[in-house]
């Protein structure tokens, strides 16, 4: 199979977004429970938890996952917490899932379909996050990532410019007149 992706130094912000985020970009309250992946493209995969306890993937993609390195550096802190708490006899925290760090993410959703043991496809939802925003140990809120790169509208782009085209035309013309 051809591999038909652009070079890294090729891809820009522009080019990124317009792939990952296709679908209306939304404001998602997320619960992230600290269990991390890579996918084959490199970005990085983390486990949430949106109402009503509904599991899901959060991915953290192309330009965007240099900047989870403080959300990932956060969840680590609260696993060790958690094992540390455990380790004291602390029932509820020998689940991973009872660890959770709360995350307001601003993303876009989209479904992942995969295999199971019998090879039947199952449907799960990924949110590709833009921004996120948590709370770091001091409760100082923390705003990572960047909104999905508008697209330019070089329809009207054109029609300005043909606008200050015109107005330049008729400019010359009043001052020949004169």
């Amino acid at each position: 199979m051809n591999n038909r992706r652009r070079p890294a130094v090729q891809t820009t912000p522009l080019i990124e977004d317009a792939g990952l985020f296709k679908r209306e970009v939304r404001d998602v309250p997320v619960e992230l429970v600290p269990v991390f992946s890579r996918n084959s493209r490199g970005d990085l995969v983390v486990k949430g938890i949106v109402r009503p306890e509904a599991e899901i993937e959060v991915l953290f993609a192309g330009r965007r996952t240099r900047e989870a390195a403080g959300l990932v550096a956060r969840m680590k802190k609260l696993r060790a917490q958690g094992v540390r708490a455990a380790m004291n006899g602390h029932d509820a925290m020998t689940q991973i899932r009872q660890l959770r760090l709360p995350v307001q993410v601003r993303g876009t959703w989209r479904f992942s379909f995969r295999p199971d043991a019998s090879g039947w496809e199952i449907k799960s939802y990924q949110l590709i996050a833009a921004q996120w925003a948590f709370h770091d140990e001091d409760g100082v809120t923390v705003l990572c990532g960047w909104p999905p790169a508008a697209p330019e509208n070089r329809v009207q782009d054109r029609a300005r410019a043909a606008r200050a085209r015109q107005a330049a035309a008729r400019a010359r013309q009043s001052a020949k007149a004169r």
